[in-house]
């Protein structure tokens, strides 16, 4: 039996974040993605579970300031927007492959990607 509990947790730049996108998305095509967005108004919202996760994106704030994650098998795939967004964390296992993803808006609004 695996652990898939974090070892580590680490705040990516911001000036990383497109170059942080292309390489995880890379690596990480085709894993089973659940997500959630928690937040003081709308809860604990599920956005999907055990979906094959497609990319993650990043424009810049010259191109729209947001992150685009998409998932699914279908074509086209289905997406889910984060404007605004203000940190990038990544918790990885104890072999050093990234778990989670966890995304904070200007909101407050957290967008947690889990993989399995």
């Amino acid at each position: 039996m695996t652990n898939n509990a974090p070892k580590e947790t680490k705040r990516i730049p911001q000036e990383r974040w497109q170059e942080f996108c292309a390489t995880f998305t890379n690596g990480n095509r085709g894993r089973l993605l659940s997500m959630e967005i928690i937040g003081d108004d709308v809860g604990d919202l599920p956005l999907t579970e055990s979906a094959p996760f497609a990319a993650i994106d990043f424009d810049s704030l010259l191109k729209g300031d947001a992150f685009v994650i998409s998932y699914g098998s279908e074509a086209p795939t289905t997406s889910h927007v984060i404007t605004t967004p203000v940190e990038l964390w990544e918790a990885q296992d104890v072999n050093g492959q990234v778990v989670s993803l966890e995304i904070i808006d200007l909101n407050g609004h957290k967008t947690i990607l889990n993989f399995e």
